[in-house]
């Protein structure tokens, strides 16, 4: 049989063979022409976006507070061709079934091993939590192009759920290392088994006499600035803090705090070194009084932080203490520092009556601090009596913008003397470090290098508190905290008040005994930045809140071109 064919018929069934298309859609089975990908793996473009819903994932992708609008990326179109992290605002292949085939992939399993075998089973399925670090909030500072940058380097993360290496811990803001302690007690029981150790962590750790871990803290320093007589003399500090103390020896903590001499007492408030309780004192004409309880000296960790020394509080006693008296300054005065009544060094184990406050607390609010009953008889602690001042700018509701606007100038110039009378430096000024209380003054009055000034109170008066990370100049002796290893202070993220810390590593040059006003400033960006869209309102749709808004939009532009709080004070009050 002859099977030659003529040229015309063979070329027409080598191009069939070539090409199928035309033999499929007589078949009924292509409808439409199939657009050619730019992708290698066609399937990826054209496989039907239906294929696989989000539920039946068993890996849930990390949720991401960016979308491609906040981000002014331009859509590019429906389809998908080539995964482009200019695209996609999440990683696209973050679920345990390949898009494409709805097949499981190798190393993506759940931790319960569950099967997909249907769907009667979607509703028992549970979506294995991941540790991811990813920026949360971008600061109100940041500009397009950082977004994106900060968007692309977040898509070219590796897939796998658990990032061991992280670029950001997204912590809440205020109490950083309160924050940083709570993120790890939430987050450590989602770590996958087998990963890390009981006693690991993604922070850094220091080793304790008892051979326990714990997060490090940083080195409170102080350095004399001029070359002392006796460098070879070694500074008691256990007797220094006596001496500050006006006391011979330690009192009995139960004693000096007997229920019998407190008023109302209850717990206020708590923080990663202590607790916080306000009483009235028996028998005194002083205002509300809070009392600032911190263990020291002790080889038990308390809320996963080793206690301070006595080297390391002294110098926050000296702070304290010292901006106290400038309200009484000749030349250079302000109380906008919180006002220290006392400071007392005692001994032994938490009284009765402040464990039930303690226990009180924790029954209302759930604390997050270890329960105080754990301490011995042998337990130091530093009490510090401090004035009541009223509660933090992030709880308080302003009447409107006028009202923030003259806060804004109270805080500027409580900085600026500061400034002149210690070489200043607060370090840590977020807004849980701002008290506000009501006042029946009308204006608050302040002295600056020898001249008069004061700014209208409009009902309210500032205070600043926390010298924790604070830098000053005592007696020719700088008193500063070198952060310059605490490395997770600078990776944090989730608020402009987590720029700060490295705007202010880039100012000093990590150099923490240098003195630099200018991280004053910077705190006070942040503050301004937080009055316009943190802070609470009560009024926000009069003519008087739209024109103080508008006044702190414009100090908001040009607040950084200063170099020190009294910068500031010379712009807005003419002061040479």
């Amino acid at each position: 049989m002859d099977t030659t064919l003529p040229d015309d018929a063979w070329k027409d069934s080598f191009d069939r063979l070539l090409d199928p298309r035309p033999q499929l859609r007589e078949r009924n089975i292509i409808k439409k022409n199939v657009r050619a990908s730019f992708n290698i793996d066609s399937s990826v473009e054209n496989s039907s976006p239906n294929l696989l819903s989000f539920t039946e994932c068993s890996w849930q992708k990390p949720k991401t507070t960016d979308t491609a609008d906040e981000l002014g990326i331009k859509k590019r179109g429906n389809s998908i061709s080539t995964p482009s992290e200019k695209r996609l605002s999440s990683n696209l292949f973050h679920c345990a079934l390949s898009p494409i085939t709805g097949m499981k992939l190798d190393g993506l399993q759940s931790a319960d091993n569950h099967q997909l075998k249907g769907t009667e089973n979607k509703q028992q399925r549970r979506p294995v939590k991941q540790v991811v670090f990813e920026v949360n909030t971008l600061s109100p500072e940041k500009s397009s192009d950082s977004i994106v940058e900060n968007k692309r380097l977040r898509l070219m993360q590796p897939k796998n759920a658990f990032r061991q290496s992280r670029s950001s811990l997204v912590l809440q803001p205020g109490k950083w290392r309160k924050s940083l302690i709570s993120w790890r007690r939430t987050n450590i029981n989602e770590v996958p088994s087998g990963v890390l150790s009981p006693k690991q962590s993604f922070l850094p750790r220091a080793v304790t006499s008892e051979g326990l871990v714990a997060c490090r803290i940083t080195q409170r320093i102080s350095a004399p600035i001029r070359e002392i007589s006796e460098p070879d003399k070694k500074i008691n500090y256990e007797t220094e803090v006596l001496k500050y103390c006006a006391q011979s020896k330690p009192y009995k903590f139960g004693t000096a705090y007997a229920s019998g001499k407190m008023i109302d007492p209850c717990k206020i408030g708590e923080g990663v070194y202590g607790e916080v309780f306000k009483y009235a004192q028996k028998n005194s004409t002083k205002t509300d009084i809070v009392m600032k309880v911190l263990p020291i000296e002790g080889t038990a960790l308390v809320n996963e932080e080793i206690q301070k020394t006595f080297e390391q509080i002294l110098p926050e006693i000296i702070i304290s203490q010292e901006l106290s008296k400038l309200r009484t300054n000749q030349t250079n005065s302000t109380s906008g520092f919180v006002d220290i009544y006392n400071v007392c060094l005692v001994k032994g184990k938490y009284p009765k009556h402040l464990l039930s406050l303690w226990e009180e607390y924790d029954e209302e609010k759930e604390s997050e601090n270890d329960h105080p009953k754990m301490f011995t008889d042998d337990q130091l602690f530093i009490v510090l009596e401090l004035k009541f001042a009223g509660q933090d700018m992030s709880a308080f509701t302003f009447l409107n913008a006028e009202q923030s606007y003259f806060s804004l100038q109270q805080i500027i110039l409580i900085l600026a003397v500061g400034e002149e009378a210690f070489q200043f430096e607060h370090r840590d000024l977020h807004w849980g470090n701002i008290l506000i209380e009501k006042t029946d003054k009308k204006q608050i009055d302040f002295k600056l290098c020898g001249r008069d000034l004061s700014v209208a109170s409009k009902g309210i008066k500032i205070t600043i508190i926390d010298y924790t990370l604070s830098r000053i100049t005592v007696a020719d002796c700088c008193h500063y905290n070198d952060l310059s290893q605490d490395d997770d202070l600078f990776v944090a993220t989730g608020d402009y008040q987590y720029d700060i810390y490295r705007m202010m590593r880039d100012e000093l040059k990590n150099n923490w005994s240098t003195y630099s006003p200018k991280t004053n400033v910077q705190w006070l960006s942040y503050v301004n930045s937080k009055l316009i869209d943190g802070v609470n309102y009560k009024n926000v749709n009069t003519k008087l809140h739209k024109t103080y808004m508008q006044k702190l939009k414009a100090f908001k532009k040009i607040i950084l071109t200063f170099g020190s709080a009294v910068d500031c004070v010379r712009h807005l009050h003419s002061f040479k």
